[in-house]
C-alpha cells in the first residue's frame, strides 16, 4: 500500500474544495453550478480513493475531515481494524484526562527497572538499561514521540489497565475504539490486537483540536509530542511538502516473512495546511496490504 498517492489526493481534495468554496461563495445563491462542481470533485475523489484502497490487496479504513469546514471523506471508515501503536493516542488522552481529574500528576515520578522492559526498538530499549525514575510527562513523550512500549505499558498500569482506556473512550463518545491488551501482553502472543475505526480516530483528533476533550495546556502538550514523532517518516510526513506541520501517531505490524511488507501500516494525525487553509485530520489504517 503506497501512502504517497492517498495523501496527495486528500490534500488536493481539501485545497480544491476550499478554493471552490472561497471563489464561489457569492455565486452559490444565484447558481447551482458551484455546488454541482464541488459534488463532482467529492465523487471523483471518493472513487479514486476507493480504487487505491482496493489495489492494496488488503483491508483499508480511511477517514479525513477538514476541521474548519467539517467536510469529510470516509472509505470503509467504520470498520474496526488493528491499531498496533496507534492505540497509544487514546492511551495518552486517557492519561491526560486523569491528570485533569487529579488522579495523576505530570510531574509524578515513576520507577522503571530493566525487568519492566517491553520488546521494542534497540534505541528505545536503551532507555531502560538500568533502574530509572521518569515523570508521567516524560513517559507520555516517549510513548508518543518514540512509540516506546515500556513507557506505554507503565502508563497503561497507571490508568488502571487497558480496559480503562476503552471505558474512557466510551465516555467521550467513541464506540469503536477497543483497547484490551497492553504492548507487553500482545508481544507474547501477537494475537487479538487492539482495534479501532478510522472514523472514530479522526473524530478523536477533531475533538482534540477543537478543545472538546482536553484543556488547552494538555492539548498543546500532546500536539507537541505528536509533532516531534520520530516514527513513520516515510508515511504521512514523507509525502508532504518540506516544512509542513504534521502531528501524528503511527502503528506498524510485523513484516510478512516472504514479502517483507508490514502486515499493518497505520498513520493518524493532523496536517496544518498552507496559507491559512485550515487543518486536515486523517486516519489511514491498512491491514494485510501486499
Amino acid at each position: 500500500m503506497r501512502f504517497h498517492w492517498i495523501y496527495i489526493l486528500l490534500l488536493f481534495y481539501v485545497l480544491a474544495s476550499a478554493c471552490t468554496k472561497t471563489a464561489n461563495t457569492a455565486e452559490v445563491k444565484q447558481s447551482p453550478a458551484p455546488v454541482a462542481a464541488a459534488q463532482n470533485v467529492d465523487h471523483e475523489l471518493e472513487q479514486r480513493l476507493k480504487t487505491i484502497s482496493d489495489g492494496s490487496q488488503g483491508t483499508v479504513g480511511l477517514s479525513v475531515v477538514h476541521i474548519e469546514s467539517g467536510k469529510t471523506v470516509s472509505i470503509n471508515g467504520s470498520s474496526q481494524l488493528p491499531l498496533y501503536s496507534v492505540y497509544k493516542l487514546p492511551l495518552a488522552v486517557t492519561v491526560l484526562k486523569d491528570v485533569e481529574e487529579k488522579r495523576l500528576r505530570l510531574d509524578q515520578k515513576i520507577h522503571v527497572t530493566p525487568q519492566n522492559v517491553v520488546q521494542g526498538t534497540t534505541a528505545n530499549s536503551a532507555l531502560w538499561q538500568k533502574p530509572v525514575d521518569y515523570t508521567v510527562e516524560q513517559l507520555l513523550e516517549f510513548s508518543i514521540s518514540r512509540s516506546d512500549n515500556t513507557s506505554s505499558d507503565k502508563l497503561v498500569e497507571l490508568v488502571g489497565g487497558p480496559l480503562q482506556v476503552t471505558e474512557r473512550m466510551r465516555s467521550l463518545g467513541f464506540q469503536n475504539l477497543d483497547i484490551h491488551i497492553s504492548s507487553g501482553e500482545f508481544a507474547k502472543t501477537r494475537q487479538n490486537p487492539n482495534t479501532g475505526s478510522a472514523d472514530d480516530l479522526v473524530q478523536l483528533l477533531v475533538q482534540l483540536h477543537r478543545g472538546k476533550i482536553l484543556q488547552p495546556d494538555q492539548v498543546n502538550l500532546l500536539r507537541g509530542f505528536m509533532q516531534r514523532a520520530t516514527t513513520g517518516l516515510h508515511r504521512l510526513r514523507g509525502d508532504l511538502p518540506r516544512g509542513t506541520v504534521v502531528a501524528d501517531k503511527t502503528g506498524s505490524g510485523e513484516a510478512d516473512a516472504v514479502t517483507k511488507v508490514a502486515k499493518v501500516t497505520n498513520d493518524v494525525g493532523i496536517i496544518t495546511l498552507p496559507r491559512g487553509r485550515g487543518h486536515l485530520a486523517m486516519a489511514v489504517l491498512v491491514n494485510g496490504s501486499k
